[in-house]
């Protein structure tokens, strides 16, 4: 089985005559959608053939982002790229000549009334994106300073992001006389040896000094965008952009947080047993992934590809239908590397109807838990293969619902497929990665929320940036971790911070675990007779508001007794884990 993916179904060769045509094609269907605009959307006359017209040519632009995921696809897997890195200049300019379209559309229909007109078919089947473009409206600027916005971007906040995922993708970290790239030595927090993790968290701390001024400048920059646009666009802060682009408000996000920071300590309980376990009086940041039990668990990807395989099967024939393809047709480019990003992601690519996955897999168990989620996001876009692109495009706490949920039918089946003795390790792994997007996604919260409002007095140092990560991680690990061996670079190594279109993408991850506990609850329930309605729930994640997807599944995620429920289960398994470990 091969370890790296297919692109071939997307386009040959980046530098190949069909993505050249195809962006000049891209470039001419803008024109003609910008044409139509400044036609149709200029005078106060609502036209509802107009709009029926606009929203199918929205559709068909957006099955012009196979360009730019084969691009970026590209650039994950090789950063040092030339040709990619230019052509992504080049298109990044040419589709911001789409918000011309975009600004007039908005500014056309802010006050129509959507609930008193009659309505074509194709209205009514995207009648929540028209509701959000006429939200929108009110925080859009005129056509002239939308066009400048987009534009500056290409050398702005967009230029920045390269720049970090240059340094990053290409540092190497110095262990045992080696040169060995970040992705690798950040791999081996999961090593069943403490002095290979602590080594390993060291030199990973030790090699950001080549980096950590760079670094900054780039989150100072991209952040500094970012807080320029919000106030221009009239918004309070980027925190409130984030939570109107997530489609929820913030009662649940206020909810969700509060419940969260209410019960830190209870859930950090987790973090004391297992610096018990491992014989310590406070965990070290480097020992957080230190797997436990006897058994050492270590696959190799054939393996992890029938264990995943088997896992899906068993939910749905449907899911297990998807992963074999996914393997079978080489979905996934697994293997680390020089010049590789970190981390893992799950890119849809509409126009034909697949998925692609980047990981950096080395052997462990936690690496079958990153295929499952990102097979999972995966199944996602399968699902949405019916709807059309603007209801595929999911908010971010939505589309880390079926990534997680697949997580949760991991750690199920893990009982099942794995040796006897492996039954500790998989209780507490599952329980590391709750935790992970829990409190270690609490503190990525709280640092980005303190950087953003310390960002607004003036640039902040490497120094003073790891100041404001240190500080977040003690309030979010409570006093569980030694604090003498906190990860004060963490700010450095994570991408989201660095896109400017998606601030706090933090939380949304809490929101994914918990929400995908309670739907995981709902088929343990009811079994087979889930699985249709977790598909109507996944098909509607596009085309709904968060609050209208939470009725959907009969759950209010403004109610703080909700999120509460989810972290009692947690806490549940927190104290069986504890009795195992005796």
């Amino acid at each position: 089985m091969s370890t790296k993916w297919n692109l071939n179904k997307i386009y040959n060769d980046i530098d190949g005559n069909d993505i050249l045509k195809d962006i000049e094609k891209l470039s001419v269907f803008i024109d003609e959608i910008n044409e139509f605009a400044t036609k149709h959307f200029t005078s106060e006359d609502v036209s509802y053939k107009a709009i029926d017209e606009y929203i199918s040519l929205v559709n068909e632009l957006m099955l012009y982002d196979n360009i730019s995921s084969y691009i970026m696809l590209t650039l994950s897997a090789d950063s040092s790229n030339r040709t990619a890195a230019k052509l992504f200049d080049k298109v990044s300019d040419i589709t911001a000549k789409a918000v011309k379209s975009e600004t007039l559309f908005k500014n056309y229909i802010k006050n129509a009334d959507f609930e008193n007109m009659p309505l074509t078919e194709n209205m009514s089947e995207h009648i929540y994106f028209l509701e959000r473009s006429k939200n929108e409206a009110a925080h859009a600027l005129d056509e002239r300073s939308e066009a400048i916005i987009a534009n500056m971007k290409s050398t702005g906040s967009m230029a920045w992001q390269k720049l970090w995922e240059n340094i990053t993708s290409s540092l190497t970290c110095e262990l045992g006389g080696e040169e060995i790239p970040l992705s690798l030595v950040r791999g081996m927090a999961y090593s069943p040896d403490g002095s290979v993790r602590k080594k390993a968290y060291e030199a990973e701390l030790s090699s950001y000094d080549k980096i950590d001024t760079a670094g900054a400048f780039c989150l100072n920059y991209i952040k500094g965008e970012v807080l320029k646009e919000t106030e221009m666009r009239g918004y309070s802060s980027a925190l409130e952009k984030s939570v109107s682009d997530s489609r929820m408000d913030m009662e649940i996000l206020n909810a969700m947080i509060s419940a969260i920071d209410e019960r830190t300590d209870e859930l950090c309980e987790f973090y004391r047993i297992k610096a018990k376990y491992l014989r310590k009086e406070k965990l070290p940041f480097y020992d957080l992934f230190a797997p436990v039990g006897s058994e050492e668990l270590a696959f190799t990807f054939d393996e992890a590809q029938k264990i995943v395989e088997k896992i899906f099967a068993g939910f749905s024939e449907r899911l297990g239908s998807f992963a074999k393809k996914a393997f079978a047709e080489n979905w996934i480019d697994a293997a680390p590397g020089s010049g590789k990003v970190g981390g893992a992601f799950c890119e849809n690519i509409k126009k034909i109807g697949e998925s692609r996955i980047l990981m950096n897999f080395s052997g462990n168990f936690e690496d079958i838990i990153t295929l499952c989620h990102e097979l999972g996001h995966g199944y996602h876009n399968e699902v949405f293969r019916g709807e059309s692109p603007i209801n595929s495009l999911t908010p971010m706490p939505l589309a880390e619902t079926a990534s997680t949920f697949c997580e949760n039918l991991a750690f199920d089946a893990a009982e099942r497929l794995l040796p006897a003795g492996a039954l500790i390790t998989v209780k507490e792994s599952r329980l590391s990665g709750e935790l992970q997007s829990i409190c270690d996604i609490y503190s990525r919260f709280l640092f980005e929320d303190s950087f953003f409002k310390e960002r607004q007095k003036g640039s902040l140092s490497s120094d003073e940036i790891c100041s404001l990560m240190i500080k977040a991680q003690k309030k979010a690990y409570g006093n569980s971790l030694d604090e003498s061996a906190l990860h004060p670079y963490m700010w450095l190594c994570k991408p989201h911070y660095y896109d400017a279109e998606f601030n706090y993408y933090n939380y949304p991850y809490a929101f994914g675990d918990l929400f995908a506990r309670s739907l995981f609850a709902s088929y343990k329930e009811k079994g087979a007779a889930f699985i249709p309605e977790y598909d109507k729930i996944l098909s509607s994640c596009g085309k709904m508001s968060v609050k209208n997807v939470g009725k959907l599944a009969e759950i209010d995620f403004a109610s703080k007794k909700f999120w509460n429920s989810g972290i009692d289960e947690i806490i549940k398994d927190i104290k069986e884990l504890k009795a195992m470990f005796k």
